[in-house]
Order: C-alpha cells, then sequence, then structure tokens
C-alpha cells in the first residue's frame, strides 16, 4: 500500500490561525480593561478634586501602595514652564505608622489623567506624616 504524504496548503491554516490571533486580541483587550483605573472621589478643596483607585491597593505587610489621582481647578506648571491639568501618583502608605510617601508621579494636560504627559518624576520620596484631615488620611481610613 502506497501512502500519501500529508499536505497542508497556507489556505487550510488560515482558520485557526485567524481564532487564535482572535483570541490573543480579545485576551489583551480583556487585561487592558482590567488595568484601566477606576477613580474615587476622595476630597474637592480649593485646588482641585482628589481621587483614588481602590483597585491598584497592593497590600504588603503594613504597607499599602495605591494609585491617587487629582484634577486642578485651573491650569498648573511644572518648575520648567509646562502647563498640566491632573497629576497621576503612585503612593505607598505605611498603615502603621501613619507615614506615606511617593513613589511615581506623572502629570497630563488634560483632566483625569488625560493628554499628554509632560512631566514624570520617578523618584521614591521620604516617608512624611499624614497631615490629618487630607485626602492620603481619607484613603488611609478607607485601605488600612
Amino acid at each position: 500500500m502506497h501512502k500519501r504524504p500529508i499536505i497542508l496548503s497556507m489556505k487550510t491554516n488560515r482558520l485557526p490561525l485567524s481564532f487564535a490571533l482572535t483570541g490573543l486580541m480579545m485576551a489583551g483587550a480583556a487585561v487592558a480593561q482590567q488595568h484601566r483605573p477606576h477613580w474615587d472621589a476622595v476630597l474637592l478643596n480649593d485646588k482641585g478634586l482628589f481621587h483614588f483607585d481602590p483597585h491598584s491597593v497592593a497590600v504588603n505587610g503594613q504597607v499599602r501602595t495605591f494609585m491617587s489621582m487629582v484634577d486642578y481647578k485651573a491650569p498648573q506648571e511644572t518648575a520648567d514652564g509646562k502647563r498640566y491639568r491632573s497629576t497621576v501618583t503612585e503612593i505607598q502608605l505605611n498603615c502603621k505608622s501613619g507615614t506615606a510617601r511617593i513613589i511615581h508621579m506623572a502629570y497630563h494636560t488634560d483632566s483625569m489623567g488625560a493628554g499628554k504627559e509632560v512631566h514624570k518624576e520617578g523618584m521614591v520620596r521620604e516617608w512624611m506624616d499624614v497631615p490629618a484631615a487630607s485626602p492620603i488620611e481619607r484613603i488611609a481610613k478607607r485601605i488600612c
């Protein structure tokens, strides 16, 4: 008995490949959706509206790391003169000691952390006491 070699044409494989690519795109969209911030308003003051993303909270012992955002009522300026309307900040909060520090901060041209990022700071700052009645104190009451 003579066996024929199995030959798969490129056309035959297109359908499963297109399903695989569609699946990857859908999975990527689902991951992107999971990482989109959900901003909860925390405090409105004379400077603007403070928010935080409760879904961003990571716990490491007594330390909570989370994302915060400020929408300013009026445009602000960086030290080098670039205008911005909002900042998005990664903050660490030590629930036991009542201290906090900024990890990263990005300045955006539009409200709600949108628009062009005009400046970014990535340095870890010193731990500082959390002031009473501050947005960080309100966030601490929710996540500690």
